[in-house]
């Protein structure tokens, strides 16, 4: 039985790279059902919990060591890995596990890689010395493929194929039917997070914008342009929810920005953060607002309209590509893995 390791920001309670996850073990099932799954997460009981595969705890060097001598193929990625952004022992990390993977002689790829910003010269010569060393690179956009040719990376083949998310459409299409069939019965899908459900209402649904915001850096005018949005929307009798996708970094903003607003239809999701709901709860919308990528990701999947709003090469990429305008800061990175 083949054994594949799988390495990324897993197990942070971030829906987007949970998703990611979600969606490169069914693939990988969906080619081998027998297959042994082992990711480094950082938080292994929640993974094997939630993934249904072994983990490791991440930063544990023996188990690591251990699960990359009995694989048959180590997988980096999916997401925004390889970027200096959000620390300087970002790429040194997962450049390590690659490096100890290459040493092993064992099969590397890069899957669905999105990569940068890298600002640093040693993050750029560690990323052209290490990858060109793995078997294969496989990219979520351009200029992902644009920014490792540029650092010098040319060995390996390299294909640009898109996000792994993508790969959850029967999921996602599963939640937008079961919203619409809900409408049509004359049941509103628009419901509180679970906590404070209420009995359904056989009244008239009446139309959700999603915000999936993160903390700005922007002197606030984002976030003011999107209070004013949220307080119009509200004025049109919209109902306003704002979902986190990162529990540890989004939470707080969702809250204060209801707080802000102090509308009985305005409303912050604080439990159940996981990628399934957020999918539910994007599916019931009619638009996304979204700062996250994979939010706006999930939005595309599921045919809702979106307005997007960059911090990030990363999102500015996204909306580019699917001809889409892109709003807010596109100079200044924030931080982010997928």
């Amino acid at each position: 039985m083949a054994t594949i390791v799988l390495s990324g920001y897993y197990g942070y309670e971030n829906a987007g790279d949970e998703a990611l996850l979600r969606a490169m073990i069914a693939s990988l099932r969906r080619l081998r059902p027998n297959i042994e799954i082992i990711v480094l997460s950082g938080k292994p009981e929640a993974t094997v919990r939630d993934h249904d595969v072994q983990a490791i705890y991440r930063y544990n060097p023996y188990a690591v060591l251990k699960a990359l001598r009995q694989a048959d193929l180590v997988i980096s990625g999916g997401g925004s890995l390889l970027q200096d952004v959000t620390g300087k022992l970002t790429i040194p990390y997962y450049l390590l596990i690659v490096a100890l993977a290459n040493r092993m002689q064992r099969k590397v790829m890069f899957y669905a890689q999105g990569i940068g910003p890298v600002q640093g010269n040693f993050g750029k010569s560690l990323i052209r010395h290490i990858a060109n060393d793995v078997d294969i690179i496989t990219l979520r956009d351009i200029a992902s493929a644009e920014r490792l040719r540029e650092m010098g990376v040319n060995k390996p083949m390299m294909k640009v194929t898109g996000d792994p998310v993508f790969a959850l459409y029967p999921l996602a299409i599963e939640d937008l039917e079961r919203n619409k069939a809900q409408e049509s019965n004359g049941i509103s899908p628009a419901s509180p997070s679970p906590s404070q459900q209420q009995p359904p209402t056989t009244q008239k649904a009446r139309k959700e914008a999603v915000f999936s915001l993160r903390p700005f850096q922007s002197g606030g005018q984002a976030e003011q342009a999107c209070l004013e949005l949220a307080r119009h929307l509200l004025e049109q009798n919209w109902r306003v929810t704002f979902l986190p996708m990162h529990a540890g970094e989004d939470v707080t903003m969702a809250q204060e920005m209801t707080r802000h607003l102090d509308h009985p239809n305005a409303e912050a999701i604080t439990d159940d953060l996981h990628f399934e709901q957020a999918l539910r709860v994007i599916a019931r919308s009619q638009l996304l607002i979204g700062v996250r990528l994979h939010s706006l990701m999930f939005a595309t999947l599921l045919g809702i309209p979106i307005i997007g709003i960059s911090y990030d090469p990363k999102v500015t990429g996204f909306l580019q590509e699917t001809n889409r305008p892109v709003f807010g800061d596109q100079e200044t990175p924030l931080t982010g893995q997928a």
